[in-house]
């Protein structure tokens, strides 16, 4: 249902965004949003630990392109459990939008019978409870937790643009916890 609930959001807030945008001045700090291994239209078992939620996300967009629902659905699944995880890892609170900036843009450049239908694919492949749910998450299982450096989240945030030194992560960050509770919250894995 949060899933469902951010995708009704972005549909409606990329309308107001559009609106206001000639009225906003944008200041970025290098490395912002950045996709280094932007993916194609591929199967969820071809997503790799080193790619980030831009280069995922990237790849959704071109399976909407292609009307491949199902395989954009997984792609968003991922993206999402990745996303929550570097959520969790990166240090600056301002920087955690990243995710939903990134799934913005993608739904920006779609057309509304294209999110009608990937919204349909995401409702029947992430029903709390289903197989398809339980083969998503063990597939996303397989994959891994993520192995990149959350470059395109730290730099989204204030703090890349006020020069505060350190990495940007969380100290003494528990990856496995973390990596278990992105599962349960994004997708409900394992409920």
């Amino acid at each position: 249902m949060k899933i469902l609930f951010t995708i009704l959001l972005f549909t409606f807030g990329i309308y107001l965004t559009n609106a206001n945008a000639q009225n906003i001045k944008s200041i970025e700090a290098e490395g912002n949003l950045e996709s280094p291994k932007p993916c194609g239209c591929i199967e969820l078992s071809a997503v790799t630990s080193e790619n980030n939620p831009a280069d995922i996300l990237n790849g959704m967009g071109k399976c909407i392109e292609q009307k491949e629902f199902r395989k954009a659905a997984r792609l968003f699944a991922i993206a999402g459990v990745y996303g929550t995880y570097d959520s969790y890892r990166v240090k600056d609170k301002s920087a955690h939008q990243a995710l939903l900036v990134l799934q913005s843009n993608i739904f920006s450049k779609v057309s509304e019978d294209d999110k009608n239908n990937l919204l349909l694919s995401l409702q029947g492949q992430l029903k709390a409870g289903s197989e398809e749910l339980s083969e998503i998450c063990n597939a996303i299982r397989q994959v891994g937790m993520p192995k990149y450096f959350p470059r395109y989240m730290i730099q989204h945030g204030l703090q890349a643009l006020t020069g505060k030194s350190g990495n940007g992560l969380v100290e003494n960050f528990n990856s496995q916890e973390s990596w278990d509770l992105s599962l349960k919250t994004y997708l409900h894995c394992g409920e």
